[in-house]
């Protein structure tokens, strides 16, 4: 059951402390989504605190790293509020999971379809560019605090889930969104350069590999980055982050994926695709869900070739 603005702002005034969590691997969306909300709280003098607990990339590092952000176990009884934001599932939530769906007061804010992550109270708008959008009403309907950081990490989200503004999630209200971001301070220069236009060592040879081991069968482009090849490269998942988006920018390309090997049998499957063309349907057959140009899923195989195969298969369906 859905709530409405109003209702979300009675019980976000009644609480005093505030924990707020957000989905395993977090994308830009997720966790500007995060901090701009912890830091909206804390303007207003409420204790506000983000539990994350993988690695930030390097390129979120240059945005976030003098941003409070907790990675240790969360003592969910010492806070009278939880939030979670642009999670659709309790699994998604990783290790905060359970803690969270047994608390007894709870707001789930979301722009997916949900999987089964249900709050006390929610605010789930599938029309939606990005969580962030929601996040941004949530402070405006609240009165919560304001600055020019809150306005550039709200910005920070909105661009990246929307593809800096090109996917075809984005509507008037994105745009309206981003230009009332701006009037606030928004420091876009600040966000662009270091979200899309710093890069390291380590995602140059990321993405000479990628290049060189892009796969196309028929309308479908794909690449494959096993543990041995994470080794190589010395880096992790987080490092394969935006190259399906990347396969689907090619011509004649309508279905996009890649497949990082997370552990021994574990695969995560980022799926792409053009406009008139649906991944979420795809991943849902997974065991996954998202949006239906941009979705994903982890799923169990053998080894990476039954994992492609899996999905593939799926595809040229």
């Amino acid at each position: 059951m859905n709530n409405s603005l109003k209702v979300i702002k009675k019980v976000i005034k009644k609480s005093k402390k505030v924990a707020i969590f957000t989905h395993i691997d977090p994308d830009f969306d997720a966790l500007g989504s995060s901090i701009a909300l912890k830091c909206s709280l804390r303007l207003i003098g409420k204790m506000a605190d983000v539990y994350i607990k993988d690695k930030l990339t390097f390129n979120q590092e240059l945005i976030y790293k003098d941003e409070e952000i907790f990675n240790t176990k969360c003592q969910f009884n010492e806070y009278d509020l939880l939030i979670s934001v642009d999670t659709p599932s309790i699994s998604r939530l990783g290790d905060y999971g359970e803690g969270f769906s047994l608390h007894d007061n709870t707001i789930v804010v979301d722009h997916h379809e949900n999987r089964g992550l249900i709050g006390k109270y929610n605010l789930v708008n599938t029309n939606s560019s990005s969580c962030a959008e929601l996040v941004l009403k949530i402070i405006k309907s609240c009165k919560l605090g304001m600055n020019t950081n809150i306005a550039s990490y709200i910005f920070s989200a909105i661009s990246a889930d929307t593809g800096s503004f090109q996917h075809t999630n984005v509507n008037s209200d994105t745009f309206l969104n981003a230009y009332e971001l701006i009037k606030l301070g928004a420091n876009t220069t600040f966000i662009n350069e270091r979200q899309y236009k710093s890069v390291s060592k380590k995602e140059v040879e990321f993405n000479k590999y990628f290049w060189n081991n892009i796969q196309i069968i028929k309308s479908c482009a794909f690449c494959l980055f096993s543990i041995d090849t994470l080794k190589q490269l010395k880096g992790s998942k987080a490092d394969c982050e935006g190259f399906s988006a990347r396969l689907n920018t090619l011509n004649k390309i309508n279905y996009s994926f890649t497949i990082v090997e997370e552990k021994k049998g574990i695969y995560k499957v980022s799926l792409r695709s053009k406009a008139e063309f649906n991944v979420r349907l795809i991943a849902e057959k997974l065991g996954g869900g998202g949006h239906d140009c941009a979705a994903g899923a982890t799923i169990n195989a053998g080894d990476i070739q039954e994992a492609k195969n899996k999905v593939l298969s799926l595809i040229l369906k």
